[in-house]
């Protein structure tokens, strides 16, 4: 483990075991969609009927996030299965890691690396999408998918701080590359012409989507897990 890594997760873990309710609480953040991909797709949505600048362009911007967001995560999954496994800081025991209060057992923290983390591919992809058509808005989801979701994750020993950096890179580099202007007209703007002329569907389509991303695909990953499939 490098240096950067240690440092903060020793300086983290300090706090660890001393409030039994505030790691319970840290438990809760980790594992609540409500706060996690809840509040992210509701400040989507809230920027995708924001009426500043030019409505269209902002909702090419913000559907080529969306796109970029499944771009990240398939990256982010290929790296986690063909990069060398990293095990997750609460199960290394070199880290002498203090498991904070409550934190609940996963069958697949042992078999799956924690580089990157998939959370801050996501989030920080459809955060820099609100961030490019409403800038308040999208610096302000962008500290709050630091703090309240990726810093927990960090606490609890799930990720070190470069699983987060990297996942962030990789979110922020596929909307980047997405939202270059010569891709939204041939990948976003025909998706939005067609759901001028069909909205029920288009809107149907788009927000079952929306809600597998702040689910991070939980339902089908269940659904594919019967089948030994794993993603």
């Amino acid at each position: 483990m490098n240096v950067f890594d240690e440092a903060i997760m020793s300086f983290l873990n300090r706090a660890a075991q001393a409030s039994p309710g505030f790691d319970q609480f840290v438990v809760f953040l980790s594992n609540s969609d409500l706060v996690k991909g809840g509040a992210v797709a509701a400040v989507v949505w809230a920027a995708w009927f924001y009426r500043g600048g030019d409505q269209n362009e902002n909702r090419s911007f913000l559907l080529s996030a969306v796109l970029g967001a499944l771009v990240a995560l398939f990256i982010a999954r290929v790296f986690a299965h063909w990069a060398p496994m990293r095990i997750r800081p609460v199960l290394d025991p070199q880290l002498h890691f203090r498991s904070p209060s409550g934190l609940p057992a996963q069958s697949n923290w042992t078999s799956w690396s924690s580089f990157p983390s998939d959370h801050a591919a996501l989030f920080f992809a459809l955060a820099m999408g609100v961030w490019w058509v409403w800038r308040k808005g999208g610096t302000a989801l962008s500290l709050y998918v630091a703090l309240v979701i990726c810093l927990p994750r960090l606490y609890l020993g799930i990720h070190y701080p470069t699983d987060v950096l990297a996942g962030a890179a990789i979110g922020l580099g596929s909307v980047a590359l997405l939202s270059n202007k010569a891709l939204r007209s041939v990948v976003a703007e025909p998706i939005l012409n067609w759901g001028e002329r069909h909205p029920v569907l288009f809107y149907f389509s788009l927000s079952l989507l929306i809600f597998q991303i702040a689910t991070l695909f939980w339902d089908i990953r269940v659904a594919l897990s019967l089948f030994d499939i794993s993603v």
